[in-house]
C-alpha cells in the first residue's frame, strides 16, 4: 500500500455520520419522549383525514404497508402479518436496521423489531408502534438482545438530570424515536396529512381540506439541497435494499450495494467513497476520464432517487481485496477494486 493511501486511511476515522453529529440535548429525545402503556414502550399517533372514507384510508395504508414491509433474506420478519378490511385493521411486523455510525472503516448498527398497528375508521386512523426490541452487534459472538423497556426509558437512556442522552442507551433511544417519527410521517403523507410543530400531542391535523384525489400521494417530492447532517442514517441500507447508481458524462450506471463506501473527511472537506470492481472496464474508464460524477440512491421499486450526491473526484486508488478488508466489510474478497474519493459539492434529498 503506498504512502498516499496510508495517509487517506489515517483520515478515515475522522468520518462521522449524521447520527453522531446530532445534539444529545435535543428536547425531542429527552424527558417524556418515551411513552408507556401497561409497562411497555408504546408510541401512538392519530392521523386525521376527514375527507376520506374508511375504505379509502384502508386501501391507501394497506398499499403503503405492502410496499414498505417487504421481507427479504436478511430481514425475513419485515412483513404485513394481518389485515381485516371490515374491521379496518392492519398489523405489520417491522425488522430493519438503525445505523448509529457508518464509515469506510466501520459500521455501528442494531437490528430493531417492532409491531405497527393501524386501526382505521371513517376520516381517521390510529397508529400504534409497540413490542420494540433490539439485536445489537449481531456479528460478534451472537451480539446482545434488549427489550425497549430495559434499554431506552428515561432511567436508562438519560443522565440523572434528564438533560442529555446517555452514551450507549441514548443512541438506541434517539434512533427509535427517529424511526417512529419517520413511520408516522410516511403514513401521514400517504393520506394527505402532515405533521405540525404546534401539535405536541398524538394528533396530526389535515394539511388542507382538498380531497386526496386532488393531491396524489404518489407525487414525488422535489429534490431539496441539504447538508450531510440531514441525510438518513440508514443510507447504506437503502443502497442494499434498492439501487445505487453513478452518473458520469450523462450516463447513469447501476452499481451494487458494496460499491458504496460511506462518508468521511479529507482534511477539512466532506468526501464520499465509492468502490468500483476493476473488471468493470467501461465504468472505470468513464470515472478515470471525468472530474465530476453523481451518486444516486433509489428506494426499492421506485424510479425517483431519494438522495443525489454530486462529487468532484479527488483521487482514485487501486486496491486489493486484502487492503479492502478494513474498509468495506461487504466487498467481494475475490475481486480487486478501485477506490474513488470524491469531494462532496452538493447533496439533494427528497
Amino acid at each position: 500500500m503506498n504512502k498516499f493511501l496510508l495517509i487517506l486511511l489515517l483520515c478515515f476515522p475522522l468520518a462521522l455520520t449524521a447520527n453522531e453529529k446530532k445534539d444529545n440535548t435535543d428536547p425531542k429525545y429527552l424527558k417524556n419522549a418515551i411513552t408507556m402503556v401497561d409497562g411497555k414502550v408504546t408510541f401512538k399517533q392519530t392521523l386525521e383525514a376527514p375527507s376520506l372514507s374508511k375504505e379509502q384510508l384502508y386501501n391507501l395504508l394497506l398499499n403503503w404497508s405492502d410496499q414498505y414491509f417487504k421481507p427479504n433474506e436478511k430481514l425475513p420478519q419485515h412483513r404485513v402479518v394481518y389485515t381485516n378490511q371490515d374491521k379496518g385493521e392492519i398489523v405489520a411486523m417491522g425488522e430493519e436496521y438503525i445505523v448509529f455510525s457508518s464509515s469506510a472503516l466501520s459500521l455501528d448498527r442494531t437490528r430493531i423489531y417492532y409491531q405497527l398497528y393501524f386501526e382505521i375508521q371513517n376520516g381517521k386512523c390510529d397508529l400504534t408502534m409497540s413490542r420494540i426490541r433490539y439485536w445489537y452487534d449481531e456479528n460478534r459472538d451472537g451480539g446482545q438482545r434488549y427489550d425497549a423497556e430495559e434499554w431506552i426509558t428515561d432511567e436508562m437512556a438519560l443522565n440523572k438530570k434528564k438533560t442529555k442522552l446517555a452514551p450507549i442507551c441514548g443512541k438506541f433511544r434517539r434512533g427509535t424515536i427517529d424511526l417512529k417519527d419517520k413511520l408516522f410521517e410516511d403514513a401521514a403523507q400517504v393520506i394527505g396529512t402532515t405533521r405540525t410543530a404546534q401539535t405536541p400531542a398524538t394528533t396530526l391535523v389535515p394539511a388542507s381540506t382538498v380531497a386526496i384525489e386532488s393531491v396524489p400521494s404518489t407525487t414525488p417530492k422535489e429534490l431539496q439541497i441539504v447538508t450531510i447532517e440531514k441525510l438518513p442514517a440508514n443510507l447504506s441500507e437503502l443502497a442494499a435494499a434498492g439501487r445505487i447508481t453513478v452518473k458520469v458524462n450523462d450516463e447513469e450506471i447501476d452499481m451494487k450495494a458494496d460499491n458504496w463506501g460511506g462518508f468521511g473527511k479529507l482534511l477539512t472537506k466532506d468526501v464520499a467513497y465509492t468502490l468500483v470492481d476493476q473488471s468493470r472496464i467501461a465504468v472505470n474508464a468513464a470515472m478515470e476520464h471525468s472530474d465530476n460524477y453523481t451518486i444516486s440512491f433509489y428506494p426499492k421499486g421506485q424510479t425517483q432517487p431519494i438522495v443525489v450526491i454530486e462529487c468532484k473526484k479527488v483521487t482514485a486508488q487501486k486496491m486489493t481485496a486484502e487492503e479492502l478488508k478494513t474498509l468495506n466489510q461487504s466487498a467481494d474478497s475475490s475481486k480487486n477494486y478501485t477506490l474513488y474519493i470524491g469531494e462532496i459539492l452538493r447533496i439533494q434529498m427528497r
